[in-house]
């Protein structure tokens, strides 16, 4: 049964990296092993919902907000082995229940249907600065 925990008092580092590993996600630093990155960024967010298989970390996300205007949406991921049961749309569901908020996010490539189930459409005017080269930006 998965269980999905708010907040990182609860945390297992190791697992959040591990999962993260096996996504590619909070933009390269798990594959890199910057868990003292990931931890600080994790720990200054927000809200962090996470989704558990017993004492394993099968995914997770956070949420930047203000808690008044804006909600920024980041770092969602789920082993590819627990993909399409659910378990994104419910981390996203906790994330998003103050409904007063704006959401925003960036997509992976690959994940850009799932947003869109969940009623998210592409923005005309978004734009972005990365500190290195992307793909995900224009020339």
């Amino acid at each position: 049964m998965i269980e999905y925990k708010l907040g990182t008092d609860m945390m297992d580092w190791q697992s959040l990296l591990e999962m993260y590993c096996a996504v590619d996600g909070v933009i390269g630093l798990a594959k890199k092993g910057e868990l003292s990155i990931i931890k600080k960024s994790f720990l200054n967010t927000y809200k962090v919902v996470t989704a558990w298989d017993g004492q394993r970390i099968i995914g997770a996300g956070r949420m930047i907000s203000d808690g008044e205007c804006y909600g920024w949406i980041h770092d969602i991921g789920v082993l590819p082995t627990y993909q399409k049961k659910g378990i994104g749309k419910h981390i996203m569901d906790e994330l998003m229940k103050d409904e007063t908020l704006l959401f925003g996010l960036t997509s992976s490539f690959v994940a850009e249907e799932f947003y869109q189930k969940l009623g998210f459409k592409k923005h005309k005017t978004a734009m972005a600065k990365y500190p290195g080269n992307s793909s995900y930006l224009e020339e």
